[in-house]
């Protein structure tokens, strides 16, 4: 009997100690943990899915990183179904980017773009620079998320659909920061704050970053709580071996790795023999491969089919799966009904009030995210952010706008390479600096340097009648040095000479919003040319004094002025020269100069663009319209046909053949064009006067440094032309 009673003891403390085994006609409580790995963590989504196939109830989930992602949205009741289909219509490298879509940045502050600087802006202030938080911003991914959540909050995520846990890391301390309550898109926000690359999240004092570093698999936080037994799926990137270890960026991702890979093992070690470990076949799949999501997706129902056998002993009948579903209510999209903002230091406080003003007592979420994206678009954060607060049954957003650690002093640098096969190379430096909200009403400095064997020093006073008036003025100074060679009719170079332009100018004009802007005004100058090598006598010594009045129209509607995948851009200048400021052998000089584009990328990746340029002046008037160079009647050297006007009809196609990560730019291109160019008024007779043909084939990049050309260009005749540049204008 002793015996026995022993037996029984024992048997009973197993049973006990083992809460799966509790009550043998109780289902286990079924935890699923999901691990970080960037966009390797869409895997998380085809598991999740081929899980609710085997009809799997999920008792609670914790996440760290991607898998916060996917785990909290799928918490807080977001349909599989319907989040596979927002991640697949996601634009990846543009909410990756960190910028918001160039069409919609209001074009006083992307004019700019077209200059070839370096995708960094340096802040000054107080005499030292500074950098970006981070470097993707994270505005765009915040918006998204709060979309997707429909701005969850509880005071216990246990409150949520499905309990939920997600896991950041103290960036003082190095501990693991768990998230039960809160703000549901701050906590997930956290999680996927990579060092160095988002910015990072600061809640009640404490400055939070991605969960990787601290519990990249966090088991220990749902086992043995919220579930008796957990599915554990790790998508993280195995380490590298020795031999792959080439590079300082192999280094710096290995070191990485091995805490990441450390904390991983140890919340393995807590896995028990009803516990199932996932681990989806992604080989070599890059962390930044956002664009593959559905692929990747496809990666994670595999490995849940692979263990189809091991985990259907924990689906429920039909009739006890879909109660469960019918549990997880999704809450509605609030309305917005009032909006507090937070005190700003520089930018205008009420003008920014005004732009996020609930009419007519609410706005539907989504429209109140937009409006938070189109500020942001202006340039003047670093983000928006908010929390959702009930008050007397209203919603109220309480933003808080964190303006931009680089500015509002800021500092672009950049540089560009020019050569050709049987021609000189040119390299150039630039710089430019802007200071923004130098008044109330929003008045901006600008200021640009090109330093090279063509110099350009620019400077103008942008100042917008008020704060939120589309109507301005603007008061511009620059000078101008450019290079020009003189060429035979056998493509032989004669001599070079210097064509220097001065000019200040005032002008009014309409800004138009994101597409561009108009302006009328004033100008005054001189503009003298001399030969610098080679025989004097080829072009005498000009200098003329001109002033009148100009009138343009700019409209900018690229998602990349730099290479172009999609949007339209043209341009239109003319000035007139007034009689009383310009001297008697030009006063009625007329100029012109115009562009046009269109671009396009169909669903393989090859995209059309379409260009036209003329430029020119009136016959009364000496007005040197240049022609010639890489994609600008490619077979001839740059600026090599020089007349009264010229024209150029170009289409392009390039195909992009590799992606880059979006902090790098956007990919690897194939292409060619076809081209046909002509000049009016030459100024040697033996240069043709007809339409030339010209085409060329190049391979090139979108990259962190800018446009990068490596070609040949095909000239009439047969002449063939070897090109390389960096920063090319085309």
């Amino acid at each position: 009997m002793k015996l026995c009673r022993i037996l029984l003891t024992s048997i009973f403390f197993v049973i006990t100690a083992h809460p799966a085994l509790a009550n043998l006609s109780t289902p286990p409580r079924i935890g699923v943990v999901l691990g970080g790995g960037g966009a390797r963590g869409f895997a998380h989504l085809g598991a999740l899915q081929e899980l609710e196939k085997l009809k799997i109830p999920i008792s609670c989930i914790a996440g760290t990183s991607a898998g916060s992602l996917i785990g909290g949205i799928y918490a807080s009741g977001v349909p599989l179904s319907q989040l596979a289909e927002t991640f697949a219509r996601t634009d990846w490298d543009l909410l990756t980017s960190g910028k918001p879509p160039r069409a919609d940045v209001p074009y006083i502050r992307k004019r700019e773009d077209t200059r070839n600087y370096l995708d960094l802006t340096l802040g000054v202030a107080d005499g030292k620079l500074r950098l970006p938080r981070g470097a993707i911003n994270s505005q765009s991914i915040d918006l998204y998320i709060r979309y997707l959540t429909r701005d969850a909050a509880a005071g216990s995520f246990d409150e949520l659909p499905i309990p939920f846990r997600a896991l950041a890391t103290d960036l003082e301390t190095g501990d693991a920061v768990v998230f039960d309550k809160g703000d549901l898109s701050t906590a997930l926000r956290a999680s996927m704050a990579v060092p160095g690359v988002f910015d990072a999240v600061n809640v009640d004092g404490r400055v939070l970053v991605d969960g990787m570093l601290a519990r990249n698999l966090p088991v220990s936080d749902i086992k043995g709580r919220c579930a008796d037994v957990v599915i554990a799926i790790d998508v993280g990137e195995p380490l590298k071996k020795s031999k792959d270890i080439e590079s300082w960026l192999d280094v710096l991702s290995q070191s990485i790795n091995l805490g990441v890979n450390r904390n991983v093992r140890e919340q393995l070690a807590l896995l028990g023999p009803d516990d199932v470990l996932l681990q989806p076949k992604l080989g070599s799949t890059s962390a930044t491969a956002f664009s593959d999501s559905m692929a990747i997706a496809e990666t994670g129902r595999q490995a849940v089919r692979e263990h189809a056998a091991l985990l259907s002993r924990f689906s429920r009948s039909d009739q006890d799966y879909q109660a469960w579903r019918a549990s997880l209510k999704r809450k509605a999209a609030p309305h917005i009904n009032e909006v507090q903002l937070k005190e700003t230091s520089t930018v205008n406080r009420q003008a920014l009030q005004e732009k996020l003003a609930i009419p007519a007592g609410e706005v539907p979420q989504k429209d109140f995210l937009d409006r938070l994206q189109s500020v942001f678009a202006e340039g003047d954060y670093d983000s928006l952010s908010y929390t959702l607060q009930h008050v007397d049954g209203r919603n109220v957003a309480a933003v808080m706008p964190v303006e931009r650690n680089s500015g509002p002093n800021t500092l672009r640098f950049g540089l560009s390479l020019e050569g050709a096969s049987d021609g000189d190379a040119t390299f150039a430096l630039l710089a430019s600096q802007r200071r923004v909200w130098m008044n109330t009403a929003g008045g901006t400095w600008f200021n640009e340097a090109r330093v090279g064997e063509n110099l350009y020093l620019g400077s103008e006073f942008y100042q917008p009648l008020t704060a939120t008036s589309p109507f301005f003025v603007s008061a511009r100074a620059f000078v101008r040095d450019d290079i020009y060679s003189l060429y035979d009719g056998s493509h032989k170079r004669l001599a070079d000479f210097n064509l220097r332009e001065r000019q200040i100018g005032l002008a009014g004009g309409l800004a138009l919003g994101k597409y561009g802007e108009w302006r009328l005004g004033l100008f005054r100058g001189d503009l003298d040319s001399a030969v610098k090598v080679g025989d004097p006598a080829l072009l005498s010594d000009t200098r003329y004094h001109i002033g009148g009045i100009e009138s343009s129209l700019t409209i900018d509607q690229f998602d990349n002025p730099r290479w172009p995948r999609k949007g339209y851009a043209m341009q239109l200048k003319v000035q007139k020269a007034i009689e009383a400021w310009t001297d008697p052998a030009f006063d009625q000089l007329v100029t012109f100069d115009g562009s046009f584009d269109y671009v396009t990328t169909t669903a393989q990746d090859l995209t059309l663009r379409l260009t036209g340029k003329f430029n020119g002046g009136t016959d009364e008037g000496r007005y040197i319209a240049p022609l010639g160079g890489f994609l600008n009647l490619s077979g001839y050297q740059k600026d090599e046909l020089l007349g009264q006007r010229a024209a150029l009809a170009r289409v392009m196609g390039y195909w992009r053949v590799a992606s880059l990560p979006s902090a790098l730019g956007t990919g690897v291109y194939l292409g060619g064009s076809l081209e046909a160019g002509r000049v009016w008024g030459g100024l040697w007779q033996e240069k043709r006067s007809s339409w030339l043909p010209a085409g060329s084939v190049f391979i090139g990049a979108d990259s962190l440094i800018g446009p990068l050309f490596v070609g040949a260009g095909y000239g009439e005749g047969g002449r063939l032309i070897g090109y390389f540049y960096l920063g090319a204008d085309y």
